[in-house]
C-alpha cells in the first residue's frame, strides 16, 4: 500500500488507477448509504480527484492510509450533505417552498428530514439526542442553515447555537460506531 501511495504522490496515474480499483467499490457503497446513486457517483469521482490532489498530504507517521483516505471520503460526503438534504427538503415541501420559519416549532418537518437519511444508525443516534441539540444539528448540518442564520431564526445567542451543536456532535460520536476502513 505504501508503495502505491508514494507512486501517486509522485504523479503516477497508473497507481491512482490501482487505488481506484482497490477502493472504489467500498467508497461507493459507503456513499450510497447516505445519498442517491447519482450523487454517490459524482462524489466517488470527486474523492479520487481529491486523492490525486492531496496525496502529498498523507503522512504514514500520523496513521494508516485507510484511516486518512476514509477521512477524506467522509469530508467530501459531509461537504455535500447540506446541499443534498436542502434539495431533498425542497422536493418534499408543499408547492416547492422551503419554509424555514416553521422548522423551529414543527416536529413533522424534523421527522421528514430524519426520513431522508438512509443510514439507520444515524437516524437512531439522532433520536437519542436532546431535542434542542437534534434541532440545531438538523437545521445547520442537514438543513443548510448557517449557525448565524439559525441564531436569528430561533432568537438565541450564537454561543448557545454553537454549544448545542458541539454537545450534539460529541454525543453522536459516542453513539455511532466508527466506520470500518
Amino acid at each position: 500500500m505504501a508503495e502505491l501511495v508514494i507512486r501517486v504522490q509522485q504523479g503516477e496515474t497508473a497507481a491512482l488507477g490501482e487505488l481506484y480499483d482497490r477502493y472504489s467499490g467500498r467508497v461507493y457503497a459507503f456513499l450510497l448509504r447516505a445519498v442517491e446513486a447519482g450523487l454517490a457517483e459524482e462524489l466517488l469521482q470527486d474523492v479520487f480527484v481529491a486523492l490525486w490532489q492531496k496525496a502529498g498530504q498523507y503522512d504514514p507517521a500520523r496513521g494508516s492510509f485507510n484511516a486518512w483516505f476514509f477521512t477524506l471520503v467522509r469530508h467530501r460526503l459531509y461537504d455535500a450533505l447540506p446541499r443534498y438534504h436542502k434539495q431533498q427538503a425542497l422536493s418534499i415541501s408543499e408547492g416547492g417552498e422551503y419554509n424555514l420559519p416553521s422548522w423551529a416549532a414543527n416536529h413533522e418537518v424534523e421527522e421528514q428530514i430524519l426520513r431522508l437519511f438512509r443510514n439507520a444508525e444515524i437516524r437512531q443516534a439522532l433520536q437519542h439526542l436532546p431535542d434542542e441539540q437534534r434541532q440545531i444539528i438538523l437545521m445547520t448540518y442537514f438543513g443548510g442553515l448557517s449557525q448565524r442564520e439559525l441564531a436569528a431564526q430561533l432568537d438565541l445567542p450564537i454561543s448557545t447555537i454553537k454549544g448545542r451543536a458541539r454537545l450534539g456532535l460529541q454525543r453522536l460520536r459516542q453513539l455511532l460506531p466508527e466506520q470500518s476502513s
